[in-house]
């Protein structure tokens, strides 16, 4: 005779959520040590460097333009452990074995340790989770990050340290800016999230989020303000850095038209001949002042500069759409560094550490992202329609909602690309674990046995 096991009791446990953080760790470790000892991407090389900077001085580099926080933890791991790929690798693969268990928990609350444990797996096994572990990149950490402060969102509202837990949850959020600045975006639509809870005391809840966050922001901020004499939230990069693509191009001369362009000037200039020492002021009858001119050539030069700030954001409207559909694709299409003349120059001109070949354009790579991907996105529908429905769980649904959009929308006016959705694919997959778990209960409940009947 065998006894049916107590789901509900196996799925709350600690030893649940404990092989849950080993599975998810065993994958990811295995995964490293199929990783070469090099740089793989353009921008593990640049935040190694900056990390090198502040672990060999104490200080950032003078050029720093970027969030601070991800360089600053690189560091601190430089100077725990020596700047080895291996080890900063294992580092990002256990907090991405916690973001697991932050999952589970986070699904346990909204659904049930069904859910939980559902949600916490799909974490586990997600290819991008994996794969972003071994990558030097502020990902896996700003993930972290931001389901830290979901969980304290999500603790019961009607308990006395509910606003200590709010205000938390605002200090990681301002944190989680500093690791990359599209966070901010979070920041205001999780105040708008509280602001339209019905209940006593969001007035509150707000300003204390709010107040939390900017004290996180504060002293970067101010930094900024001492250095580039200027109000800089986070990062200064100009927006030619940001969005390249928003600034129009001069169009390049050909061969032809340069030799054309230089007999023209020689031709107008051998019109005028002035003799030496002679004092001539030669003037048209329709030529302006000295004067006159020269305030012309600022208005003119000021126009342009109008023209070109109204094309530049004419030309960031008309690709937004387009940027904010690609921030879902189902497979990474849009990796500059797949190009393998593009290793080739950053070997020459940087370092030989880039990794010479990847396999991560491969056709198998593709297939396995888009396969569990695009799965994710089937289920996640279904559960949308399922919480939607349950008129209880709509709030954790808009708040799993406006986390995805926040980011969406943020990067939609640079780049949309999978790698950007890596911190709030977490939020996807809670979505996705409510729909297997609804369309589970949904097919075979009815065949069920009944609680407290014994299996024989």
């Amino acid at each position: 005779m065998f006894r049916r096991v107590n789901s509900e009791t196996f799925f709350c446990s600690r030893q649940a959520l404990l092989l849950l953080f080993v599975i998810a760790l065993l994958i990811r470790v295995v995964f490293i040590f199929t990783l070469k000892d090099g740089f793989y991407f353009s921008d593990e090389f640049n935040y190694t460097v900056i990390a090198r900077h502040i672990a060999e001085h104490g200080t950032l580099p003078e050029s720093f333009d970027r969030s601070p926080l991800f360089p600053m933890f690189l560091a601190v791991l430089f100077k725990m452990g020596g700047e080895s790929f291996f080890y900063i690798r294992i580092v990002q693969a256990v907090v991405g074995a916690i973001i697991a268990v932050q999952i589970a928990i986070i699904g346990k609350r909204v659904g049930g340790p069904g859910v939980g444990i559902v949600a916490g797996t799909l974490w586990a096994i997600y290819p991008m989770g994996i794969f972003m572990c071994g990558i030097l990149y502020p990902a896996i950490l700003l993930t972290c990050l931001m389901a830290s402060a979901v969980l304290c969102l999500l603790a019961k509202p009607d308990k006395p340290a509910y606003l200590a837990w709010v205000a938390f949850s605002g200090l990681l959020l301002g944190a989680a800016t500093l690791t990359k600045p599209m966070a901010f975006a979070s920041i205001m639509f999780v105040a708008f999230w509280l602001l339209i809870k019905k209940q006593p005391g969001r007035l509150l809840l707000v300003s204390v989020f709010l107040c939390s966050a900017l004290m996180s922001l504060l002293p970067w901020t101010m930094h900024n303000i001492v250095k580039h004499g200027k109000f800089i939230p986070v990062e200064s990069r100009s927006l030619e850095q940001l969005v390249p693509w928003a600034t129009k191009q001069p169009p390049k001369l050909t061969q032809n038209k340069r030799k054309n362009g230089q007999s023209i000037q020689i031709k107008s200039d051998s019109k005028l001949v002035i003799q030496p020492g002679a004092d001539i002021t030669v003037r048209s009858g329709n030529q302006k002042p000295k004067e006159q001119t020269k305030r012309d050539s600022n208005l003119a030069d000021q126009g342009f500069a109008n023209h070109d700030v109204v094309a530049m954001f004419t030309r960031m409207a008309k690709r937004y759409p387009g940027e904010f559909l690609s921030f879902f694709e189902i497979y990474p299409n849009r990796v500059g560094f797949l190009n393998q003349s593009h290793r080739d120059k950053a070997r020459r001109k940087k370092t030989e550490r880039f990794v010479r070949y990847i396999p991560f354009g491969s056709d198998l790579v593709m297939s396995v992202s888009m396969l569990s991907v695009g799965s994710l996105y089937l289920f996640a529908a279904f559960g949308i329609v399922s919480m939607w429905r349950g008129k209880e769980k709509r709030r954790e649904l808009s708040l799993f909602i406006l986390l995805v959009l926040s980011f969406a929308l943020s990067y939609a006016v640079s780049w949309g690309k999978i790698r950007y959705r890596v911190p709030v694919d977490p939020y996807i997959i809670l979505l996705s674990a409510w729909g297997v778990v609804a369309l589970w209960k949904q097919v075979f409940n009815k065949h069920s046995m009944p609680p407290g009947q014994n299996a024989t």
